[in-house]
């Protein structure tokens, strides 16, 4: 009996370190496994943070080059808008250069017809049927931005809208409606008008002005 007691106190002894042992290491395990979480947390963590930092420097790419594709289109799209009316302008320059001499004929008619007409005669049909189509032909170049220079008579010689023809000496040059001496480089006659397309000049005038030098 005795020998039973003891080894029962035996077993008890050696079962109490193996017991105190598991015990200890469960408490390393959960140790390490408590460690072992946040580090993970904070590796998952940064790899986020990495993955959104690329993400948001994508972002600012794509919004840059969006940027760029709508400036260029902005850029063609007025450099469209600019060739079209080129086109446009170029266009109506040429149709209004091939009237201009329509324009000029019809002019000079209305300037030699004499003075007064007589009512009701044909020369008065004439002159209101050539004056009519006058009108007419000025309104369509009106309505494509072509108008004529303002008489230049009486002003002074522009190179850029007058063209000059011929020149008088100041001397022999016809004197102003109140008897005054024409300046030098004067204009005193037009032997065609001036036109304008959109303020350029289409033709400039042909003049003839008081001797400069």
């Amino acid at each position: 009996m005795f020998a039973r007691s003891v080894s029962t106190s035996l077993r008890a002894a050696v079962a109490r370190p193996a017991v105190a042992y598991r015990a200890a290491a469960v408490r390393a395990y959960s140790t390490e496994s408590a460690e072992a979480k946040p580090a993970a947390a904070e590796g998952e963590a940064s790899a986020d943070e990495k993955k959104i930092a690329e993400l948001e420097a994508k972002v600012k790419e794509l919004t840059k080059d969006i940027q760029y594709l709508r400036a260029d289109y902005q850029t063609l799209t007025r450099r469209s808008a600019d060739e079209k009316l080129k086109a446009q302008d170029f266009a109506i320059q040429s149709f209004a250069k091939a009237l201009l001499s329509t324009a000029d004929v019809l002019t000079t008619a209305l300037k030699h017809v004499p003075q007064p007409i007589e009512k009701g005669s044909a020369l008065e049909n004439f002159y209101t049927g050539v004056e009519l189509t006058r009108k007419g032909l000025f309104q369509t170049f009106e309505l494509n931005g072509v108008k004529q220079m303002e008489h230049p008579v009486g002003k002074q010689f522009d190179p850029n809208h007058h063209d000059a023809t011929f020149q008088v000496p100041q001397e022999v040059a016809p004197k102003r409606a109140d008897g005054s001496v024409r300046d030098k480089g004067e204009v005193i006659d037009v032997a065609k008008d001036g036109w304008l397309i959109k303020d350029r000049v289409l033709r400039p005038a042909q003049v003839g002005v008081v001797q400069m030098e």
